[in-house]
């Protein structure tokens, strides 16, 4: 369950010693590692977000930290962990986490309290840095998915909301939140790792629910009812891939489920030159934000519309593509949603040398309506 998950960008070699650090320490008598990034925003007179990132099956943190959390920590920020699963002994030879996900009642490193570790890593971050105990986030990659979905389904009272990618709940763990959770799943339906359940009422997902389970697992745990938000993202990247966004809102306790069907898309996690970049878009979801640039039954000819930008990530000079009407004004926001740079005049190119390295989303208003896309700044 390491499939497609690539190196996003090339960021580790300019980070300080002092804002990443690998940490090593016993945790039920077994040596336990996981990479930490502190923002340099950070002065500890704040509270802070924590966002928890759980690799794939097989994988470790130095190839999965290029996903690229830190990258929005140093805008938005919070503090990113990464932690690492303890290789199994008896089927794999591999990293894994005990996930509850599993095959005819087996699983792998079933004996080992991954649950009670990541817990343990949130009371030492929490005793170390001024963490604002309502924003603990989980998210993971596949079999970090279904470790994700763990967290929520046993680790609710301290996780405020997850996100999982191509990972469901899984087939050995009997999942009883006993509240409400706040959940975002992303999965491609020509996955062939983790089966999404296509056509409906298939189950190819061999280690536990296939996406419709899922939802109607968390719709129905958090008392949610009809559709609040649907419609598709703009296919501007010629990546192959649609994608599909559904969102029940008005659930119990201010929860929501959300998810993203990626058409066409197998075991991966789309990037930055994709119609969505995963880890953004997780982000959005941890603030609470819903998309704003979809394409619906609804849509106006003035609703927000993606604009093709070129390069990204960008070092100094930004191209806007496919522009066919007057620019008016061109803003760009951090991640928090403030306003760091703004430029006038019709011009199709804007310098973000002064901008620091992070991601933003940026706002081009037309005579025709507004255009918007994220883009990294390296």
């Amino acid at each position: 369950m390491r499939k497609t998950l690539l190196l996003l960008f090339g960021i580790c070699a300019s980070m300080s010693v002092i804002a990443q650090q690998t940490i090593t320490w016993d945790y039920d008598g077994i040596a336990r590692k996981y990479k930490q990034y502190v923002p340099s925003s950070y002065d500890g007179s704040t509270a802070v977000p924590l966002v928890i990132a759980l690799h794939g099956l097989g994988d470790n943190i130095n190839n999965f930290q290029g996903v690229g959390f830190q990258v929005v920590a140093d805008t938005a920020g919070f503090i990113t962990i990464y932690p690492e699963a303890l290789v199994d002994q008896i089927l794999t030879g591999s990293t894994a986490w005990n996930s509850g996900a599993g095959v005819a009642g087996f699983s792998l490193n079933p004996t080992v309290d991954d649950v009670g570790y990541i817990n343990a890593i949130i009371d030492t971050i929490s005793s170390q840095f001024n963490i604002d105990a309502n924003r603990i986030f989980a998210t993971g990659f596949s079999m970090g998915g279904f470790m994700s979905n763990r967290l929520a389904c046993e680790l609710n009272d301290r996780i405020a909301a997850i996100a999982s990618v191509a990972g469901t709940i899984g087939g050995t763990l009997t999942c009883n939140p006993g509240s409400e959770v706040r959940v975002c799943h992303f999965h491609g339906t020509s996955d062939g790792t983790v089966g999404y359940g296509i056509p409906d009422g298939i189950q190819d997902n061999t280690f536990g629910n296939n996406v419709a389970d899922w939802i109607s697992f968390w719709t129905s745990n958090n008392n949610c009812g009809s559709v609040t938000l649907e419609g598709q993202f703009p296919d501007i990247s010629n990546d192959g891939f649609t994608v599909e966004y559904v969102e029940y809102a008005g659930c119990n306790g201010n929860s929501r489920v959300v998810h993203y069907k990626v058409n066409g898309a197998d075991h991966t996690w789309l990037g930055p030159n994709d119609d969505v970049f995963y880890t953004t878009e997780i982000w959005k979801f941890f603030l609470g934000l819903s998309p704003s640039n979809l394409v619906t039954a609804s849509v106006s000819e003035h609703a927000v519309s993606t604009i093709g930008i070129y390069p990204n990530p960008v070092e100094n000079l930004l191209s806007l593509e496919n522009v066919d009407s007057r620019i008016l004004n061109i803003a760009v926001f951090n991640t928090t949603g403030q306003k760091v740079a703004e430029f006038s005049g019709n011009d199709n190119s804007i310098d973000l040398s002064e901008l620091q390295a992070g991601v933003y989303q940026l706002m081009v208003a037309t005579e025709k309506g507004i255009l918007s896309n994220s883009f990294i700044k390296q």
